[in-house]
């Protein structure tokens, strides 16, 4: 059993060898996979957020959300702008850095940029894909995912999302 895990940022975020059988997959995360970096270094990138090698029907899969699979059910997300984890735990030291993961069909081109639409420039991309804060992320910092296709302005009426990022004491 392999419950709600997070999985970002990976060259494949779940991969299962041929012969991989009786495993149950159920509420995790699993996207950004590849990451952004991979994408960009690979033009043709082969990784996958869950890659099934194994027989049809060997594996369970049950309401995982990810972007891309290779024989294995991946919702259709529409739009989404993420932050994962989010709210970031910030217990015993523990490094305060998140991944932002966005997938917006039908844009062409996009830009993660922080605090207003013309703020500072976070990531930039196509319609797909994920980038890891560094420590500097803040409580409260929001995150916009501005439309910037044909060369359109970093203005509000060209902002698709806002994420806001939460920390949360841990025990």
């Amino acid at each position: 059993m392999i419950e709600e895990n997070t999985i970002v940022g990976n060259v494949n975020g779940i991969r299962l060898v041929a012969g991989t059988e009786k495993n149950v997959f159920r509420k995790n995360v699993v996207m950004g996979n590849p990451a952004v970096q991979v994408s960009v270094s690979n033009p043709t990138p082969q990784g996958y957020d869950i890659l099934n090698l194994s027989a049809q029907d060997a594996n369970a899969f049950d309401d995982n959300l990810c972007l891309t699979g290779l024989n294995a059910p991946c919702p259709a997300v529409e739009r989404s702008f993420a932050a994962f984890p989010n709210p970031i735990p910030i217990a015993g030291g523990a490094p305060r850095v998140t991944t932002i993961s966005w997938n917006v069909p039908g844009v062409d081109s996009v830009e993660v940029r922080v605090g207003k639409p013309d703020g500072s420039l976070f990531a930039a991309g196509d319609s797909r894909g994920s980038a890891q804060t560094g420590t500097w992320v803040s409580n409260g910092m929001v995150f916009f995912l501005q439309d910037v296709s044909g060369g359109k302005p970093l203005t509000r009426a060209n902002t698709i999302a806002t994420l806001t990022i939460r920390f949360e004491e841990k025990p």
